[in-house]
Protein backbone atom coordinates (compact mmCIF):
# COMPACT_ATOMS: atom_id res chain seq x y z
CA UNK A 1 0.00 0.00 0.00
CA UNK A 2 1.71 3.78 -0.83
CA UNK A 3 2.69 5.85 2.38
CA UNK A 4 -0.06 8.13 1.05
CA UNK A 5 -2.92 5.37 2.17
CA UNK A 6 -1.16 4.38 5.06
CA UNK A 7 -0.65 7.69 6.84
CA UNK A 8 -4.49 9.09 5.91
CA UNK A 9 -6.08 11.88 7.46
CA UNK A 10 -8.87 10.00 8.68
CA UNK A 11 -10.34 11.33 12.06
CA UNK A 12 -8.87 7.88 13.76
CA UNK A 13 -5.51 9.16 13.28
CA UNK A 14 -6.08 12.51 13.87
CA UNK A 15 -7.72 11.04 17.20
CA UNK A 16 -4.79 8.73 18.15
CA UNK A 17 -2.15 11.87 17.58
CA UNK A 18 -3.99 14.19 20.10
CA UNK A 19 -4.12 10.95 22.43
CA UNK A 20 -0.41 10.73 22.13
CA UNK A 21 -0.29 14.64 22.83
CA UNK A 22 -1.87 14.60 25.50
CA UNK A 23 -0.11 11.32 26.92
CA UNK A 24 3.58 12.69 26.42
CA UNK A 25 2.43 15.68 28.37
CA UNK A 26 1.28 14.39 31.54
CA UNK A 27 4.24 12.13 30.92
CA UNK A 28 6.66 14.81 30.64
CA UNK A 29 4.33 16.84 33.77
CA UNK A 30 5.23 13.62 36.14
CA UNK A 31 8.90 14.17 35.50
CA UNK A 32 10.16 16.79 34.77
CA UNK A 33 9.94 19.22 37.72
CA UNK A 34 8.46 22.83 38.30
CA UNK A 35 11.39 25.24 36.68
CA UNK A 36 10.42 27.70 38.79
CA UNK A 37 10.36 30.60 35.65
CA UNK A 38 10.57 34.59 37.06
CA UNK A 39 7.91 34.72 34.84
CA UNK A 40 5.70 32.10 35.65
CA UNK A 41 5.94 33.19 39.38
CA UNK A 42 4.92 36.60 38.36
CA UNK A 43 1.75 35.41 36.34
CA UNK A 44 0.83 32.50 39.50
CA UNK A 45 1.29 36.08 41.48
CA UNK A 46 -0.49 38.36 39.32
CA UNK A 47 -3.59 35.76 38.75
CA UNK A 48 -3.94 35.66 42.84
CA UNK A 49 -3.62 39.70 42.80
CA UNK A 50 -5.96 39.60 40.14
CA UNK A 51 -9.36 37.87 41.37
CA UNK A 52 -8.40 39.40 45.01
CA UNK A 53 -8.22 43.17 44.13
CA UNK A 54 -9.31 43.12 40.84
CA UNK A 55 -6.13 45.04 39.99
CA UNK A 56 -3.04 43.97 37.51
CA UNK A 57 -0.22 45.34 39.58
CA UNK A 58 2.41 43.92 36.96
CA UNK A 59 3.23 46.64 34.28
CA UNK A 60 5.04 44.57 31.78
CA UNK A 61 2.00 42.17 31.61
CA UNK A 62 -1.34 41.61 29.80
CA UNK A 63 -4.60 39.97 31.90
CA UNK A 64 -5.83 37.36 30.06
CA UNK A 65 -3.96 34.73 31.03
CA UNK A 66 -3.38 35.56 35.23
CA UNK A 67 -7.22 35.49 34.84
CA UNK A 68 -7.64 31.90 33.48
CA UNK A 69 -4.99 31.09 35.95
CA UNK A 70 -7.15 32.50 38.73
CA UNK A 71 -10.38 31.09 37.41
CA UNK A 72 -8.84 27.11 37.38
CA UNK A 73 -6.59 27.50 40.09
CA UNK A 74 -2.73 27.18 40.51
CA UNK A 75 -1.35 24.15 40.32
CA UNK A 76 -2.46 21.41 39.10
CA UNK A 77 -5.53 23.56 37.61
CA UNK A 78 -3.23 25.59 35.52
CA UNK A 79 -1.25 23.00 34.52
CA UNK A 80 -4.41 21.27 32.92
CA UNK A 81 -5.15 24.35 31.16
CA UNK A 82 -1.96 24.46 29.28
CA UNK A 83 -1.95 20.82 28.36
CA UNK A 84 -5.41 21.25 27.30
CA UNK A 85 -4.43 24.54 24.72
CA UNK A 86 -1.29 22.71 23.63
CA UNK A 87 -2.77 19.48 22.86
CA UNK A 88 -5.78 21.74 21.47
CA UNK A 89 -3.16 23.34 18.93
CA UNK A 90 -2.25 20.03 17.56
CA UNK A 91 -5.94 19.98 16.17
CA UNK A 92 -5.72 23.55 14.98
CA UNK A 93 -1.90 22.80 13.14
CA UNK A 94 -4.01 19.94 11.73
CA UNK A 95 -7.45 22.49 10.46
CA UNK A 96 -4.56 25.43 9.69
CA UNK A 97 -2.75 22.99 7.07
CA UNK A 98 -5.77 21.65 5.51
CA UNK A 99 -6.95 24.81 5.24
CA UNK A 100 -4.11 26.60 3.22
CA UNK A 101 -2.67 23.51 1.54
CA UNK A 102 -5.76 20.92 1.17
CA UNK A 103 -3.41 18.02 1.81
CA UNK A 104 -4.31 15.62 4.44
CA UNK A 105 -1.11 13.69 4.70
CA UNK A 106 0.65 16.69 5.08
CA UNK A 107 -1.80 17.95 7.87
CA UNK A 108 -1.50 14.40 9.76
CA UNK A 109 2.69 15.16 9.40
CA UNK A 110 2.35 18.57 11.37
CA UNK A 111 0.17 17.47 13.68
CA UNK A 112 2.41 14.52 14.46
CA UNK A 113 5.27 17.09 14.71
CA UNK A 114 3.46 19.08 17.19
CA UNK A 115 2.42 16.01 19.17
CA UNK A 116 5.87 15.52 19.76
CA UNK A 117 7.92 18.48 19.64
CA UNK A 118 9.93 18.61 22.56
CA UNK A 119 9.59 22.45 22.89
CA UNK A 120 5.64 22.24 22.34
CA UNK A 121 6.11 19.68 25.24
CA UNK A 122 7.81 21.92 27.54
CA UNK A 123 6.25 24.78 27.25
CA UNK A 124 2.96 23.39 28.32
CA UNK A 125 3.99 22.56 31.87
CA UNK A 126 5.95 25.89 32.87
CA UNK A 127 3.38 27.94 33.16
CA UNK A 128 4.89 30.86 30.77
CA UNK A 129 2.10 32.43 27.86
CA UNK A 130 3.65 30.73 25.42
CA UNK A 131 0.67 27.68 24.89
CA UNK A 132 -1.98 29.93 25.47
CA UNK A 133 -0.80 32.62 22.82
CA UNK A 134 0.07 29.75 20.17
CA UNK A 135 -3.12 28.48 20.74
CA UNK A 136 -4.57 31.38 19.73
CA UNK A 137 -2.90 32.86 16.66
CA UNK A 138 -3.00 29.30 15.34
CA UNK A 139 -6.50 29.32 15.75
CA UNK A 140 -7.11 33.15 14.16
CA UNK A 141 -4.97 31.81 11.16
CA UNK A 142 -6.76 29.14 10.54
CA UNK A 143 -9.96 30.92 11.14
CA UNK A 144 -8.67 33.58 8.71
CA UNK A 145 -7.45 30.99 5.73
CA UNK A 146 -11.17 29.90 6.38
CA UNK A 147 -12.96 32.99 5.30
CA UNK A 148 -14.50 33.20 9.35
CA UNK A 149 -13.11 36.62 9.64
CA UNK A 150 -15.34 37.14 13.20
CA UNK A 151 -13.82 34.05 14.68
CA UNK A 152 -10.37 35.22 13.54
CA UNK A 153 -10.98 38.54 14.83
CA UNK A 154 -12.31 37.49 18.31
CA UNK A 155 -9.13 35.02 18.61
CA UNK A 156 -6.52 37.74 17.67
CA UNK A 157 -7.82 40.06 20.22
CA UNK A 158 -7.83 37.54 22.50
CA UNK A 159 -3.95 36.89 21.92
CA UNK A 160 -3.13 40.36 21.93
CA UNK A 161 -4.54 40.27 25.63
CA UNK A 162 -2.23 37.47 25.98
CA UNK A 163 0.60 39.24 24.79
CA UNK A 164 0.48 42.24 22.56
CA UNK A 165 3.35 40.69 19.52
CA UNK A 166 0.06 41.19 17.61
CA UNK A 167 -1.12 44.44 18.39
CA UNK A 168 0.22 46.29 14.90
CA UNK A 169 -0.23 42.92 12.66
CA UNK A 170 -3.29 42.32 12.88
CA UNK A 171 -5.41 44.91 11.04
CA UNK A 172 -2.96 44.42 8.21
CA UNK A 173 -3.75 40.82 8.04
CA UNK A 174 -6.95 41.42 8.00
CA UNK A 175 -6.82 43.53 4.65
CA UNK A 176 -4.34 40.69 3.54
CA UNK A 177 -6.52 37.63 3.75
CA UNK A 178 -9.61 39.97 2.14
CA UNK A 179 -7.67 41.22 -0.46
CA UNK A 180 -5.10 38.87 -1.65
CA UNK A 181 -6.26 34.71 -0.41
CA UNK A 182 -10.07 35.69 -0.34
CA UNK A 183 -10.49 38.06 -3.16
CA UNK A 184 -13.37 39.95 -1.95
CA UNK A 185 -14.63 43.40 -3.16
CA UNK A 186 -13.61 46.41 -1.38
CA UNK A 187 -17.03 46.69 0.13
CA UNK A 188 -16.89 44.25 1.90
CA UNK A 189 -12.99 44.49 2.76
CA UNK A 190 -13.85 47.72 4.03
CA UNK A 191 -16.96 46.23 6.31
CA UNK A 192 -14.37 43.09 7.16
CA UNK A 193 -11.41 45.38 8.47
CA UNK A 194 -14.78 47.49 10.65
CA UNK A 195 -15.28 44.44 12.24
CA UNK A 196 -12.33 43.87 13.62
CA UNK A 197 -12.00 47.51 14.90
CA UNK A 198 -15.12 47.09 16.36
CA UNK A 199 -14.29 43.20 18.12
CA UNK A 200 -11.40 44.88 19.19
CA UNK A 201 -12.76 47.58 20.84
CA UNK A 202 -15.15 45.29 22.90
CA UNK A 203 -12.65 42.80 24.29
CA UNK A 204 -10.34 45.70 25.05
CA UNK A 205 -12.49 48.09 26.31
CA UNK A 206 -12.58 46.42 30.06
CA UNK A 207 -8.73 46.35 30.37
CA UNK A 208 -8.33 49.78 28.78
CA UNK A 209 -10.62 50.34 31.64
CA UNK A 210 -8.74 48.80 34.36
CA UNK A 211 -5.93 50.95 33.05
CA UNK A 212 -7.42 54.02 33.43
CA UNK A 213 -8.43 53.17 36.70
CA UNK A 214 -4.77 52.22 37.34
CA UNK A 215 -2.81 54.92 35.98
CA UNK A 216 -5.12 57.65 35.48
CA UNK A 217 -4.93 57.65 31.43
CA UNK A 218 -5.68 55.73 29.00
CA UNK A 219 -3.13 52.45 28.19
CA UNK A 220 -3.57 50.82 25.35
CA UNK A 221 -1.26 47.67 25.71
CA UNK A 222 0.68 47.84 28.86
CA UNK A 223 3.81 49.34 30.24
CA UNK A 224 6.39 46.82 29.85
CA UNK A 225 7.21 47.89 26.14
CA UNK A 226 9.43 50.82 27.31
CA UNK A 227 11.98 48.33 29.20
CA UNK A 228 12.10 45.55 26.98
CA UNK A 229 13.22 47.59 24.20
CA UNK A 230 15.58 49.51 26.79
CA UNK A 231 16.96 46.02 28.25
CA UNK A 232 17.79 45.36 24.15
CA UNK A 233 19.06 48.36 23.81
CA UNK A 234 21.67 49.74 25.98
CA UNK A 235 25.44 49.71 27.01
CA UNK A 236 25.07 46.99 29.08
CA UNK A 237 23.42 44.37 26.15
CA UNK A 238 26.61 42.06 24.95
CA UNK A 239 24.42 39.10 24.32
CA UNK A 240 20.88 40.28 22.91
CA UNK A 241 19.27 39.04 25.67
CA UNK A 242 17.20 40.34 28.33
CA UNK A 243 18.56 39.62 31.93
CA UNK A 244 18.04 42.26 34.64
CA UNK A 245 21.54 43.56 36.13
CA UNK A 246 23.19 41.34 33.39
CA UNK A 247 21.68 43.14 30.28
CA UNK A 248 20.79 45.83 31.44
CA UNK A 249 20.81 48.27 34.83
CA UNK A 250 16.30 49.67 35.79
CA UNK A 251 17.80 50.96 38.81
CA UNK A 252 18.45 54.38 37.68
CA UNK A 253 14.36 54.61 36.25
CA UNK A 254 12.97 53.51 39.94
CA UNK A 255 10.14 56.03 39.74
CA UNK A 256 6.68 55.91 41.37
CA UNK A 257 5.25 57.08 38.13
CA UNK A 258 4.88 54.28 35.78
CA UNK A 259 3.81 56.46 33.07
CA UNK A 260 6.94 58.11 33.31
CA UNK A 261 8.61 55.08 33.98
CA UNK A 262 8.15 53.69 30.56
CA UNK A 263 8.68 56.87 28.83
CA UNK A 264 11.78 57.52 30.73
CA UNK A 265 12.83 53.75 29.76
CA UNK A 266 11.71 54.50 25.58
CA UNK A 267 13.86 57.74 25.39
CA UNK A 268 17.25 56.16 26.95
CA UNK A 269 16.44 53.13 24.76
CA UNK A 270 16.06 55.38 21.60
CA UNK A 271 18.79 57.39 22.79
CA UNK A 272 21.36 54.92 22.43
CA UNK A 273 20.10 53.38 18.71
CA UNK A 274 20.59 57.51 17.68
CA UNK A 275 24.18 57.23 19.34
CA UNK A 276 24.89 53.85 18.38
CA UNK A 277 23.92 53.30 14.99
CA UNK A 278 26.11 50.29 13.84
CA UNK A 279 26.17 49.11 17.22
CA UNK A 280 22.01 48.65 17.04
CA UNK A 281 22.88 46.93 13.70
CA UNK A 282 25.40 44.69 15.36
CA UNK A 283 23.23 43.68 17.73
CA UNK A 284 20.15 43.05 16.07
CA UNK A 285 22.36 40.40 13.91
CA UNK A 286 23.24 38.52 17.07
CA UNK A 287 20.11 38.59 18.19
CA UNK A 288 18.58 37.17 15.49
CA UNK A 289 21.09 34.76 15.59
CA UNK A 290 20.23 33.82 19.43
CA UNK A 291 16.10 34.04 17.98
CA UNK A 292 17.04 31.34 16.16
CA UNK A 293 19.66 29.34 17.24
CA UNK A 294 19.08 25.79 17.57
CA UNK A 295 19.57 25.09 21.17
CA UNK A 296 18.48 27.21 23.99
CA UNK A 297 21.22 30.10 25.25
CA UNK A 298 20.34 30.02 29.14
CA UNK A 299 23.21 28.53 31.41
CA UNK A 300 20.78 25.80 32.98
CA UNK A 301 19.73 24.32 29.55
CA UNK A 302 22.65 23.70 28.39
CA UNK A 303 23.34 20.05 29.28
CA UNK A 304 23.71 17.75 26.65
CA UNK A 305 19.93 16.28 26.81
CA UNK A 306 18.63 19.64 26.34
CA UNK A 307 21.26 20.74 23.95
CA UNK A 308 20.47 17.39 22.08
CA UNK A 309 16.84 17.54 22.55
CA UNK A 310 16.43 20.64 20.92
CA UNK A 311 18.91 20.15 17.85
CA UNK A 312 17.92 16.64 17.40
CA UNK A 313 14.21 18.24 17.10
CA UNK A 314 14.30 21.68 15.42
CA UNK A 315 17.15 21.70 13.08
CA UNK A 316 15.23 18.91 10.59
CA UNK A 317 12.07 21.06 10.81
CA UNK A 318 13.98 24.14 10.42
CA UNK A 319 15.49 21.95 7.04
CA UNK A 320 12.47 20.88 5.87
CA UNK A 321 10.74 23.77 6.21
CA UNK A 322 13.54 26.21 4.18
CA UNK A 323 13.54 23.00 1.57
CA UNK A 324 9.74 24.05 0.76
CA UNK A 325 10.29 27.84 0.87
CA UNK A 326 13.11 27.38 -1.65
CA UNK A 327 11.17 24.76 -3.79
CA UNK A 328 7.71 25.28 -3.76
CA UNK A 329 6.85 28.50 -1.59
CA UNK A 330 7.97 31.27 -3.49
CA UNK A 331 5.53 29.87 -6.17
CA UNK A 332 2.81 29.80 -3.18
CA UNK A 333 3.90 32.97 -1.98
CA UNK A 334 0.57 34.99 -2.01
CA UNK A 335 -1.28 32.02 -0.52
CA UNK A 336 1.31 31.20 2.30
CA UNK A 337 2.19 35.14 2.68
CA UNK A 338 0.38 35.61 6.15
CA UNK A 339 2.51 33.19 7.63
CA UNK A 340 5.89 34.47 6.26
CA UNK A 341 4.55 37.77 7.33
CA UNK A 342 3.30 37.22 10.90
CA UNK A 343 7.47 35.37 10.75
CA UNK A 344 8.99 38.09 9.46
CA UNK A 345 7.40 40.41 11.80
CA UNK A 346 8.30 38.43 15.08
CA UNK A 347 11.48 38.24 13.85
CA UNK A 348 12.15 41.59 13.36
CA UNK A 349 10.19 42.57 16.32
CA UNK A 350 12.78 40.83 18.55
CA UNK A 351 15.43 42.25 16.54
CA UNK A 352 14.97 45.33 17.55
CA UNK A 353 14.39 44.33 21.42
CA UNK A 354 15.45 41.00 22.83
CA UNK A 355 16.23 37.69 21.17
CA UNK A 356 15.30 34.32 22.93
CA UNK A 357 15.00 30.77 21.69
CA UNK A 358 11.43 31.37 24.03
CA UNK A 359 10.30 34.11 21.88
CA UNK A 360 10.63 31.75 18.54
CA UNK A 361 8.37 29.48 20.35
CA UNK A 362 5.50 30.77 18.70
CA UNK A 363 6.65 30.66 15.37
CA UNK A 364 7.47 27.46 15.13
CA UNK A 365 3.81 25.99 14.49
CA UNK A 366 4.43 27.61 11.04
CA UNK A 367 7.82 25.97 10.76
CA UNK A 368 6.46 23.16 11.13
CA UNK A 369 3.43 23.22 8.57
CA UNK A 370 6.11 24.18 5.72
CA UNK A 371 7.90 21.05 7.05
CA UNK A 372 5.08 18.72 6.96
CA UNK A 373 4.25 20.10 3.51
CA UNK A 374 7.73 19.46 1.94
CA UNK A 375 7.86 16.14 3.88
CA UNK A 376 4.41 15.17 2.33
CA UNK A 377 5.17 16.00 -1.14
CA UNK A 378 8.36 14.52 -0.94
CA UNK A 379 6.78 11.36 -0.25
CA UNK A 380 4.63 11.03 -2.86
CA UNK A 381 7.36 11.95 -5.04
CA UNK A 382 10.08 9.04 -5.61
CA UNK A 383 11.92 11.42 -7.93
CA UNK A 384 12.07 14.02 -5.84
CA UNK A 385 12.98 12.15 -2.92
CA UNK A 386 16.08 10.86 -4.48
CA UNK A 387 17.86 14.02 -5.25
CA UNK A 388 17.97 14.11 -1.86
CA UNK A 389 18.47 10.39 -0.59
CA UNK A 390 19.62 8.05 -3.50
CA UNK A 391 17.33 5.20 -2.94
CA UNK A 392 18.80 1.30 -3.83
CA UNK A 393 16.28 -0.27 -6.40
CA UNK A 394 14.72 -3.85 -5.04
Amino acid sequence: MPLPRIISGDRAALAGILLLAAVLRVVAAILLPDQNFFDAVGYRDAARELWATGRLGATYMMPLYPALVGLVGQGLGQLLLDISLSVLTVWLVHTLTVAVFADRLAAQLAALGCAIYPHFVFFSLIGLTETLFIALVVAAMAAWYRGAFTVAAVCAVLSILTRPSLDLLAPLLVLYFALVVHWLPWRTVAMKLIAYVLVYCALMAPWWLHNYRSYGTLVRLNLGSGEVFYLGNNPLNRTGGGLYGIDGDLKPFEMPDRIARDAALWKAGMDYVRENPGRFLEMAVIKFTRLWRPWPHVEQYQSPFYVAASVLSFVPVALLALFYLLRWGWRELARIGPIVLFIGYLTGIHMVTIGSVRYRVPMEPFVMVFAAVAAARLLRSHSALRQLWPIPKA
